[in-house]
C-alpha cells in the first residue's frame, strides 16, 4: 500500500485538532468536535482529569512497586506469598502490558494523531489504577473495613463531582462558548477558543 489516505502530517498545514502522543496520558489537550458557532450545540472531547491523571500515575506507581519487590527479592527477602505475586502478575502487569501495546503504535508511527487514539490504552491504565487501589486498600480492610470504604467513597465523590463539573462538555454546550470559560483549566484546553 503506497498511500495512507493523507494521514501523514503536512508540515505546511496548521492542524488545531491534531495532538502528540505524549499529551494524551496527561490530559494536555482535548478535541473540539464541531463548529464553535454560538447557534449550535458544541462538544469537546476531554476526559475526567481524576481518571486520566490517576490512571497515568498508576502506571508509574506500579513500576515502582514491582521494582521495590524485585530488589527486595534479589536481596533474599520474602515479602510476598506466591498468591500475591500471581495477583500482581495477572491483575497489575497484564493491564500495563495492554496499555503499552495500545500506546506504543502511536509513539512510533508518523501519522496524524488525535486524542481519541489514546482511549484503548486508557482502558488498560484504568484497570491498573483499579488494581493499585485494591492493592493499597487491602491492608486497611484487614484492620477496619470502614477505612477502605472511606477511600473508595472519596474517589467516587471526586470522579462523580468532576463528571458533573464537566457535564456541559459531555451533554453539549449551548449558547456562547465564553459561558464555559470556567472549564478551561489549562491553556491547551481549547474549550472556549
Amino acid at each position: 500500500m503506497t498511500s495512507n489516505n493523507a494521514l501523514v502530517p503536512d508540515p505546511d498545514k496548521q492542524d488545531d485538532l491534531a495532538s502528540k502522543f505524549w499529551q494524551w496520558p496527561f490530559l494536555n489537550v482535548g478535541l473540539r468536535m464541531c463548529s464553535w458557532d454560538d447557534g449550535i450545540i458544541k462538544y469537546f472531547l476531554l476526559g475526567n482529569p481524576a481518571v486520566y491523571w490517576g490512571s497515568t500515575a498508576s502506571i508509574g506507581i506500579l513500576g515502582l512497586i514491582v521494582g521495590y519487590y524485585l530488589v527486595r527479592w534479589q536481596r533474599g527477602y520474602v515479602d510476598l506469598k506466591q498468591s500475591e505475586i500471581d495477583y500482581i502478575h495477572y491483575s497489575g502487569l497484564y493491564p500495563v502490558l495492554g496499555w503499552f501495546l495500545h500506546y506504543l503504535p502511536f509513539v512510533i508511527m508518523s501519522r496524524v494523531t488525535y486524542v481519541h487514539h489514546y482511549y484503548p490504552a486508557l482502558y488498560f491504565a484504568i484497570l491498573t489504577a483499579g488494581f493499585l487501589m485494591n492493592w493499597s486498600t487491602n491492608p486497611l480492610a484487614k484492620r477496619n473495613r470502614s477505612y477502605e470504604w472511606a477511600v473508595y467513597g472519596g474517589l467516587y465523590v471526586l470522579v462523580t463531582g468532576l463528571f458533573v463539573y464537566f457535564s456541559p462538555i459531555v451533554f453539549g454546550m449551548t449558547g456562547s462558548n465564553k459561558d464555559y470559560r470556567y472549564m478551561k483549566w489549562f491553556e491547551k484546553w481549547r474549550v472556549t477558543d
